[in-house]
């Protein structure tokens, strides 16, 4: 699975990506800290599934969030925040995401899902 890193932490994108390249089959295929690189990426390298914090260096994660869901509707949606009030929720979700945890408390709840996203059976069922 090609992942696309969307975070305005350099050191947050790298944590994420030594966990995904502990998973089989996921490729971290790029990174991206503000929405014109993000959305740039989504182009160039077509990932699977983007794994974003709303919140970026410029530009709005949530407009990014939008712009996958109606320009790339198969790709999967993965907030990943610290910002993680009930507002914000259901604003990630009202615009498409499929999955969102909290960054400081449910790491291990989104490794583990990514993991089940990852499998190919999983996979088949999720499209």
């Amino acid at each position: 699975m090609n992942i696309l890193l969307v975070d305005y932490s350099r050191v947050v994108r790298d944590r994420l990506r030594s966990l995904i390249a502990t998973l089989p089959n996921t490729v971290v295929v790029a990174q991206a800290d503000t929405e014109d690189a993000a959305r740039q990426h989504l182009q160039t390298h077509r990932p699977e599934l983007v794994v974003i914090d709303p919140q970026l260096r410029s530009g709005s994660g949530f407009s990014v969030i939008s712009h996958v869901k109606s320009e790339h509707p198969r790709v999967t949606i993965m907030v990943l925040t610290n910002m993680v009030y009930p507002e914000y929720r259901a604003k990630c979700e009202g615009l498409g995401a499929h999955y969102f945890f909290d960054k400081s408390k449910e790491t291990a709840a989104f490794v583990a899902q990514l993991a089940r996203l990852c499998t190919p059976l999983s996979r088949a069922h999720h499209a």
